[in-house]
């Protein structure tokens, strides 16, 4: 028995649980694994960590108004508060008073002293009494459903993080006649934070804001996994993948809140400089290197189906997304599922379940969640529920590519190709077809270029002069 016993040291498994062992101690993951949890009888659902420097006044209200309009209201808000100077500290304290009162003993200011933005994470969910745990920036906005979305999935799926989607858009802060601080929307909602949890993908770069995740206390109290204080942006990112090599991910498809992108404002964006977060994000991917990662089964299937394809960037292949609007705008409803097949480099992406969706005027498939992306020879197949092909136009001037003979070229976030329907239908049959290169042609960087900046500034001059309209109109 000895001599089998010796054979094992180098297996998968045995290796996978010794790595682990190290990392959170042998004691901690056999209390872990053997289900020992336990949590105070007046424990609620959801601890909603919250840092601020009280100097986002507006914003934390708005967030704090969007918590009292919770319907599920199991839940506790710890707003840390980051090296409060006295004005900061009344600011918070005179919006919480504020709150109605049914939320009287739900919201607590915890103050944190020193460190750096990670350090109040630590501190929050130190002092967290919930189950599950989030992280609310105090400048984002969630709707009624965020809490009762992240419940709904305790129900089969506790233990593991919980997953729902939000919108990104970009926001501003402008002032009134009176010199308050007014904040603006400034484009409509952008999607790609509307993506399933994919472990390999999340490998590369986070597609997951704070919000749009709810952790199971026991990664912090049991297993002492930590934020790590030495990272000053890409925090959230590092503690997310450590929690889910072991947690694993429960997705659920409901949109959630609004991550607000701020053009004028002080953001982590702008605090930290692109090689300051192309350092921490180096060093994260490091810390990925010395852990065994368990692949999801879910994930399986989409992988050997990658491999078979032949070409090297399949596994992108899955960022492509396909929205409808029935009139009532592409936020109404959630992308469809699709299904994918390949022939000789030419991708069909068909969609699953187009039929739920009645009256479709548009549709629009967004290539990948954000970069450098060449579409080719895009094509569609739209049939109606009587078998009839349907027409459509690719509306150009609502594309944010530009269109180079055959080919459409996207250089930035978000990039997006509308369909426009010859009328309004009820579909049986949604197919779109396309080559896709995520690099630009060869001779872009010639004339084609001018082309992208000149419809680049002529967008950007477009929204302002609409905008000046819009406040004349108002």
């Amino acid at each position: 028995m000895s001599e089998i016993k010796n054979h094992t040291g180098n297996a998968l498994v045995r290796r996978y649980y010794d790595t682990l062992s190290e990392t959170v101690g042998r004691e901690n993951l056999e209390y872990f694994l053997n289900g020992e949890i336990t949590y105070l009888e007046d424990a609620p659902f959801l601890s909603v960590i919250m840092r601020t420097r009280g100097n986002r006044p507006e914003a934390l209200a708005e967030v704090l108004l969007c918590l009292s309009g919770q319907s599920d209201l199991d839940f506790e808000v710890l707003i840390m508060g980051h090296n409060l100077d006295d004005s900061g500290r009344n600011t918070v304290n005179g919006i919480i008073s504020e709150l109605p009162d049914y939320m009287d003993g739900k919201v607590r200011l915890c103050e944190v002293t020193g460190g750096n933005r990670t350090t109040p994470l630590n501190e929050g969910f130190k002092a967290a009494k919930g189950r599950y745990i989030s992280i609310l920036d105090d400048d984002d906005l969630v709707f009624d459903n965020w809490v009762e979305s992240f419940h709904s999935l305790e129900e089969g799926n506790a233990g593991k993080i919980f997953h729902s989607y939000c919108a990104a858009q970009d926001w501003k802060v402008s002032q009134n006649a009176d010199g308050e601080n007014i904040l603006t929307s400034i484009s409509a909602f952008k999607t790609m934070y509307c993506v399933p949890f994919e472990m390999l993908e999340q490998l590369s770069t986070n597609r997951c804001p704070t919000f749009s995740l709810a952790f199971p206390s026991y990664v912090y109290n049991v297993l002492n996994i930590h934020f790590d204080e030495t990272l000053t942006t890409t925090e959230d990112w590092d503690f997310l993948m450590r929690c889910a090599f072991i947690c694993g991910v429960a997705d659920i498809p409901n949109l959630t809140g609004v991550y607000r992108l701020w053009v004028n404002a002080e953001s982590s964006a702008t605090l930290h400089s692109r090689r300051e977060w192309k350092k921490n994000h180096t060093y994260i991917q490091d810390k990925f290197k010395t852990n065994a990662v368990l692949i999801p089964k879910e994930e399986l299937g989409g992988l050997m189906y990658n491999a078979d394809s032949g070409s090297q960037d399949n596994a992108k292949i899955r960022e492509v997304m396909v929205i409808a609007d029935d009139g009532t705008g592409f936020g109404a409803h959630k992308p469809f599922k699709l299904e994918f097949t390949c022939e000789n480099g030419r991708w069909t992406a068909k969609c699953v379940n187009i039929s739920k969706v009645k009256g479709i005027k548009a549709l629009r498939l967004d290539p990948v969640a954000s970069g450098t992306v060449t579409v080719t020879d895009f094509a569609a197949k739209l049939v109606d529920e009587n078998g009839n092909d349907v027409g459509y136009t690719v509306d150009k001037k609502r594309t944010n590519g530009v269109f180079v003979k055959n080919k459409i070229v996207f250089m930035g976030d978000d990039p997006q190709i509308r369909v426009d329907l010859l009328g309004q239908h009820d579909l049986s049959l949604a197919e779109f077809s396309f080559e896709i290169l995520y690099d630009v042609p060869e001779n872009f960087f010639r004339f084609p270029i001018i082309k992208y900046l000149f419809k680049r500034w002529a967008g950007a001059v477009y929204r302002r002069v609409r905008a000046v309209f819009r406040k004349i109109k108002h």
